[in-house]
């Protein structure tokens, strides 16, 4: 299908489209429109959560991605927490003084030091770890805001911040796909209210053997826990959680879900990197040229179907050339969701029920908390025409 082949032409021609954006440059703002900023969420209120383990197919594919995250921390001034095998950071103690050594002033008034030593995940399946991750990224990060993304996951338009889809009045923001709640995004509020949901959560046991893991337990709370209705929002899927079929160029973020079994690791790590290399544009037209094209990039690129000739190249207008059956933008283009009904026949007419215009609207009055700092400026709709 459409992912199988854009996985096949990544693994050509993810160089070549280095090698433009970078030596070529590009045009156009900095910025997309995207969302409103409903509340203000100031930058030094927000952190990234990152986690991959030894596992072999996870190894390149967790170092690109973090790489990939630490760029766009960075370029917006947030924290970042990540547990690899390489290494931990981010994770704060209270200092027993604030001469201690390495004491630093938090936004709380009290000093902390670095604990992230001392970090590791339960002998469990991995994936239970993000949740004890969050926890413990919460220590010294009062209201903070942690956005957990799964090691095959990347930021593609960096210029979009957190802040334009952050609703500070609630303390959990998710998407569901035809499926369920999919835990791979999650935005995690460091309130009272989600330290205690998030300890039962990772507590309950039962659902080690779950069939979802972490996705299970997380719906069964959210279903069965008085008042959670109150403190969860989901917002649309194409807001933080685009899978690679669904993706449209300005989109904010891509996960790979289920790639690496369906792409095999090297596909998987070959779209990975087409995609990180997108997020290096800063303009949104470099991206859409990819797609609009129904000619393949690559090797075989001016390359004719017809046997039994000595010469197989041909030029563009020849019928005979060997290209796409479609342009491959036109795989999310109109229905992001096409690819779903292909999988899954009586879904066919899937719709995300929580792509609403009004998703980004502030659940209710804003609340003060602490922390300070300028507030990142978005604007309103889905991704426009400049990045």
């Amino acid at each position: 299908g459409g992912l199988r082949m854009m996985a096949t032409i990544a693994g050509w021609v993810w160089p070549l489209w280095v090698w433009l954006l970078v030596t070529q440059g590009a045009k156009g703002a900095d910025k997309v429109a995207f969302a409103a900023d409903p509340v203000g969420v100031s930058s030094d209120r927000i952190a990234l959560l990152h986690m991959h383990d030894s596992v072999h197919f996870f190894r390149k594919l967790g170092s690109l991605s973090l790489a990939n995250k630490k760029r766009y921390a960075t370029k917006h001034g947030y924290d970042i927490i990540h547990h690899t095998p390489e290494g931990t950071g981010g994770i704060l103690a209270p200092a027993t003084s604030c001469e201690a050594h390495g004491a630093t002033l938090r936004p709380d008034g009290r000093c902390y030091v670095d604990n992230s030593n001392n970090f590791a995940i339960d002998r469990r399946a991995a994936t239970f770890g993000k949740i004890k991750l969050a926890i413990a990224a919460c220590v010294g990060r009062e209201n903070f805001w942690l956005l957990w993304t799964d090691a095959d996951a990347l930021v593609i338009n960096h210029s979009i911040p957190l802040s334009s889809i952050i609703d500070d009045s609630v303390d959990v923001i998710a998407t569901v796909d035809w499926l369920m709640l999919n835990a791979g995004m999650l935005l995690l509020k460091c309130s009272p209210w989600n330290l205690e949901f998030l300890r039962g959560v990772y507590d309950a046991r039962e659902f080690d053997q779950a069939r979802a893991l972490d996705q299970s337990a997380l719906q069964h709370f959210i279903d069965n826990t008085p008042g959670a209705s109150d403190h969860v929002k989901f917002v649309p899927k194409w807001a933080m959680n685009v899978y690679p079929e669904e993706y449209r160029p300005g989109d904010f973020l891509v996960h790979c879900a289920g790639k690496l079994y369906e792409a095999t690791t090297g596909g998987a790590l070959a779209l990975a990197l087409q995609l990180d290399t997108f997020s290096y544009a800063t303009d949104i037209r470099d991206i859409a040229a990819f797609f609009d094209t129904a000619y393949i990039l690559n090797a075989f690129s001016g390359t004719c179907t017809k046997t039994g000739v000595s010469n197989a190249a041909c030029p563009p207008e020849d019928p005979s050339r060997l290209r796409l059956s479609e342009p491959l933008g036109s795989y999310a283009n109109p229905n992001r969701y096409r690819h779903v009904g292909e999988r899954y026949h009586w879904l066919e007419s899937w719709t995300d029920v929580h792509d609403t215009p009004d998703w980004n609207t502030p659940r209710y009055p804003p609340v003060e908390t602490s922390g300070s700092g300028s507030t990142d400026e978005a604007s309103d709709g889905e991704p426009q025409e400049e990045l």
